[in-house]
């Protein structure tokens, strides 16, 4: 057999890939096929030297060495065209009905057995940013590893074989029986689908497995307002299914670095600001940071420690409301001078005298106006 002759017959490039290989002969396939020319042994014979092309075509070790070789020599011919089809099935238990005579060879995808069906699994991705990051947003790209379908296989695990065999559940009888009483029952094979005959192999390239793992890149935009410990998903990015088998997820978990100037309750956002003792006492105008940079900020006279100045509408994105956001606290710390000088010490104790602390004062008189 000439160098290229398994392309021809199959009506293939010598460049074909191992999808255009599988496509051309299940086209050839579907038109000779046995059991669609019954009695025809010049079909038969050629749809046994379509099979061989592609059973050599579609294994890269085997078709390497034919593309460097040539085919194989050739097996002594079948006296007699080998036949796959329904003889010996017995139809007398139950109402006849039109037969896919390919139950397995080329049956869709949804009309696969359960157990060729296998739904993807998610895929949880930790995603690390910055807390500016989280309040602007950004478009993330990272990388994960998914299970993919396979080429060859379409996802399922087998291919067409070259050669049926017969069907290892009934043996090859095509027919189970199931005994209730004194009444027996015969119902087609299952895995046959009352073929007697497995017209499908475990596929070269995934070994049955129907996936391979693949490394990604994936890119997802993470929105302005995103909080520490929240959730995003992106549909069908998990690993594929098999067969039919629907995708899974992508589930992206967020985690915020904590920052030095802003910490955060739900949209809120709290920010300390030291203030001197004169600052407290009379008052002052200071720049303060917000996410969008500083502004001025009025502290009144006489303010607390600890107390919380809002300045309305500077607080982080809310991801509850298009356009909303929260509120800015700016929390105060009046810092207490070190005295170090006798004239420092002298102005303090005339300050104390002439501004006498009345909550003290109270505290006292509540204190010795209580019962014993």
């Amino acid at each position: 057999m000439a160098r290229n002759d398994y392309y021809v017959l199959l009506g293939v490039a010598a460049t074909a890939s191992r999808t255009q290989i599988r496509r051309a002969f299940r086209k050839l396939a579907r038109k000779y096929h046995p059991d669609i020319n019954p009695g025809d042994n010049v079909a038969a014979v050629h749809y046994q030297r379509i099979a061989e092309a592609f059973e050599v075509l579609v294994d890269p070790e085997r078709r390497e060495r034919y593309d460097s070789i040539g085919a194989e020599p050739e097996a002594p011919p079948h006296t007699e065209p080998a036949r796959y089809g329904f003889e010996g099935f017995d139809f007398s238990l139950e109402e006849r009905r039109e037969v896919d005579i390919f139950p397995d060879l080329f049956r869709r995808p949804a009309a696969r057995s359960d157990s060729n069906r296998l739904d993807g699994e998610d895929i949880h991705h930790r995603l690390n940013i910055s807390f500016n990051e989280s309040l602007h947003g950004i478009e993330s790209r990272f990388r994960v590893g998914r299970q993919v379908s396979c080429e060859t296989c379409e996802g399922f695990g087998d291919i067409p074989a070259s050669q049926p065999r017969p069907c290892t559940a009934c043996g090859g009888r095509g027919r189970a029986t199931q005994t209730r009483g004194f009444m027996l029952f015969a119902k087609p094979c299952e895995k046959c689908r009352g073929a007697g005959m497995v017209a499908r192999q475990k596929c070269p390239d995934c070994a049955g497995g129907g996936r391979a793992t693949e490394e990604q890149t994936i890119s997802v935009a993470i929105p302005a307002g995103v909080s520490d410990g929240d959730k995003m998903s992106v549909p069908g990015m998990g690993n594929q299914g098999r067969g039919a088998g629907r995708p899974g997820d992508l589930y992206i978990h967020v985690q915020v670095q904590p920052d030095t100037l802003f910490s955060r309750k739900g949209d809120n956002l709290f920010c300390t600001v030291p203030v001197s003792f004169a600052e407290a006492a009379l008052g002052a105008k200071l720049d303060v940071p917000t996410p969008e940079g500083e502004v001025t900020l009025r502290v009144p006279a006489g303010v607390q420690s600890g107390q919380k100045l809002k300045l309305a509408g500077r607080g982080a994105p809310s991801r509850r409301s298009a356009g909303g956001r929260g509120d800015l606290f700016v929390v105060i710390h009046v810092v207490t001078p070190t005295v170090y000088d006798d004239r420092s010490r002298e102005l303090l104790r005339e300050l104390d005298r002439l501004n006498p602390m009345e909550a003290r004062e109270s505290l006292r008189k509540s204190r010795e106006g209580a019962p014993t």
